[in-house]
């Protein structure tokens, strides 16, 4: 049987991520299970230190086991209690070893600050899909948005087209909803207002192009084919918009991470997009 992996919140009353999950687990028939972290330096305390560390992973168990046995309902489910003051390190030896359908945390976000730095390194560095589920409970009967760059040459990005489609679909059909496709090609305000380039020309011409390919892919998918929506514009302001618009449960978006020095960041798209966008998230890399 698969299994998900899902990171719970340090906060006890917070239990949105682990009731989605749950959810999940069932329209997957998976396991689940449920990790909980903490960490405290206690280097230098000696034999108090281990006894404090002790204690307190002793009663953190009670908390995960009472909580699990009030709030779900599935029977496939563990848990843990880590002692680790690096959660991504410890979870992508766990990806590799176990390699779980997908890893499940709560993204912690502000008004002027995405996630935490653990959301980041999971996003970019995790081998299995990563979803940032957002701190708001999840409505039933939504449709599943899928981020595509329907024409990219480059193979790298068609795969990961692929990818974001299979983990799109194979999601609502276990949820029992519809996938929404969106591609928006680039559209230049200045060339605008030149009268060198018009929005609705861009999406008539893309949308001409683009016929065998959507076919295509509608077929291999079993997507509707008026179910692909080509919107000319920023990606980082259509993606979220279209989010809205079709009330996305949850949005599958592709992550292409920069390399050399800048091998840390996402690339600059990836990271606008993620930022704006206020539902849950499901990330992908090639």
């Amino acid at each position: 049987m698969d299994n998900i992996l899902v990171i719970a919140d340090a906060d006890f009353d917070k239990t949105t991520t682990i009731k989605q999950a749950e959810i999940l687990a069932k329209a997957y028939n998976a396991k689940l299970h449920v990790v909980y972290f903490y960490y405290e330096d206690v280097r230098g305390l000696g034999s108090k230190g281990e006894a404090f560390k002790q204690s307190l992973s002793d009663r953190l168990d009670e908390k995960a086991n009472n909580q699990l046995a009030e709030i779900c309902s599935n029977n496939n489910i563990s848990y843990e209690i880590v002692w680790s003051k690096h959660i991504h390190t410890w979870v992508n030896s766990y990806v590799l070893k176990q390699q779980p359908l997908m890893v499940i945390k709560t993204g912690h976000r502000s008004e002027t600050l995405f996630y935490t730095p653990t959301d980041w390194h999971l996003i970019q560095e995790c081998p299995a899909p990563i979803l940032i589920i957002a701190e708001q409970q999840w409505k039933n009967n939504t449709d599943i948005l899928a981020a595509v760059d329907l024409q990219t040459e480059l193979p790298d990005k068609q795969q990961l087209n692929h990818k974001i489609l299979a983990n799109a679909t194979r999601l609502a059909k276990n949820l029992g909803v519809q996938v929404q496709v969106v591609y928006t090609p680039l559209f230049s305000v200045i060339l605008r207002d030149f009268g060198l380039q018009y929005k609705d020309e861009v999406e008539v011409n893309a949308s001409k192009i683009l016929q065998p390919t959507i076919k295509e892919l509608a077929i291999q998918y079993n997507i509707d084919e008026e179910n692909f929506h080509i919107h000319a514009g920023k990606p980082e302001v259509v993606i979220p918009s279209m989010a809205a618009k079709y009330n996305a449960g949850i949005v599958v978006v592709g992550t292409v991470g920069r390399k050399g020095l800048s091998q840390k960041l996402l690339g600059n798209t990836a990271e606008k997009i993620l930022c704006l966008l206020k539902t849950n998230v499901l990330a992908l890399k090639p």
